[in-house]
């Protein structure tokens, strides 16, 4: 069965942001974390995992992951879409695909540190391949 070019290259460019989102995973902010003070056994969880996020974390976490997605995808020579207008718009599609199932703690964690929780690198397979198929 021949599969249309279409087709073939969604699914190659789907593999090219699997790849960068998997290659993301690794990657920590610029600047060393301030060693931290150990919290009392007493004291609750900071970030509970059922406390929802709030407007402006989702927008902070909308923002930087669109320039983290653009400049990986950017850097990404096997990356079939080299129109920046179409990346920007694959990559925030799947910012705000994430956004919507992130939790309270993937949230603040990405802001905070710019690193992708092993949960935020299954979403963000998961976006990759829903913003693709829209055109």
């Amino acid at each position: 069965m021949e599969y249309p070019n279409a087709f073939i290259r969604s699914r190659i460019v789907l593999a090219g942001f699997a790849i960068a989102a998997a290659l993301l995973a690794g990657c920590g902010s610029e600047t060393p974390e301030a060693p931290k003070a150990s919290a009392p056994a007493t004291a609750p969880s900071a970030t509970p995992a059922h406390e929802p996020v709030s407007q402006s974390e989702h927008q902070i976490f909308e923002k930087l992951y669109v320039e983290k997605c653009i400049k990986s995808q950017q850097k990404d020579p096997d990356n079939l879409i080299n129109n920046d207008q179409e990346l920007g718009r694959v990559c925030e599609c799947m910012a705000k695909e994430i956004s919507q199932r992130i939790s309270k703690a993937d949230a603040v964690h990405f802001n905070k540190k710019g690193e992708f929780p092993f949960d935020l690198v299954i979403m963000s397979n998961q976006a990759a391949n829903h913003c693709m198929n829209q055109k």
